[in-house]
This record gives structure tokens, sequence and C-alpha cells, in this order.
């Protein structure tokens, strides 16, 4: 994949979807409009779809590629880890900060929300 648009969302999220989705304390996510991504394997691509969410994978290793969120329809949500460069992609806020491990610290001056500031589920968050 790679994109011909800067990111114009980047974020920790600390909600119990994302960690057990990505197996982590926490996801740092980038955002980039749906419409300048150019996916290169997408025989490899694999979605599961949760609610109001959908996730993508890798088919072949099995990792967590990105998501997509039907209130955010023009946008697909990269997991930075998954990015060649993650250093490139800074988090600028936390989402679902009440919802952060106890156990775990992230010592920053970033915002924090408790819930998203972006995206909408059936639930309300």
């Amino acid at each position: 994949m790679h994109a011909h648009a800067e990111p114009n969302f980047s974020v920790y999220c600390h909600c119990d979807d994302c960690r057990r989705s990505s197996g982590a304390p926490v996801t740092a996510s980038v955002a980039f409009p749906k419409d300048a991504i150019v996916w290169e394997a997408t025989e490899t691509l694999a979605r599961y779809r949760n609610g109001t969410a959908s996730r993508l994978f890798c088919r072949q290793c099995g990792s967590p590629v990105a998501q997509e969120h039907d209130s955010a329809s023009d946008r697909t949500f990269f997991n930075t880890g998954f990015m060649d460069d993650p250093s490139a992609f800074p988090p600028t806020a936390h989402t679902f900060a009440t919802q952060q491990l106890d156990w775990l610290q992230l010592a920053d001056d970033l915002p924090r929300h408790d819930k998203t500031i972006l995206i909408h589920t059936q639930t309300g968050q």
C-alpha cells in the first residue's frame, strides 16, 4: 500500500476492541483518505466486519493492517506499527483514555479524550 496524500488523523486508541484486535495494550493508528490509497496486494487483504467497523488483515501472515469505520467512510485507519516508517506518524491524541490499562504508562502531554474524537460506533461512543 502507498498513499499519495498526507494522513489526516493520528491517535492512540485504548478501547477494548482495538486492544483485542491488535493483541497490544494500545493501538496507534493513522488515517489516510481512501481515494489517496493505492493497494498493491489486494489478493492478500482480508476483512472482518464487527458492528460499524471492518478490520483489515493480511491473509498470508495474519498481521492486522487497518480499520474502516462506517461513520468515517472516506478514510482508512492504518495501524501505525504496520507502516514502513512508523516514526513518521506520531499520535496527536489519546482516544478512549478512560479505558487505558492501569499498568500502561505513557508519558506525554497529548490531549486525552474519554471517547473517540472522530468515529461514531453503534453504542454511541
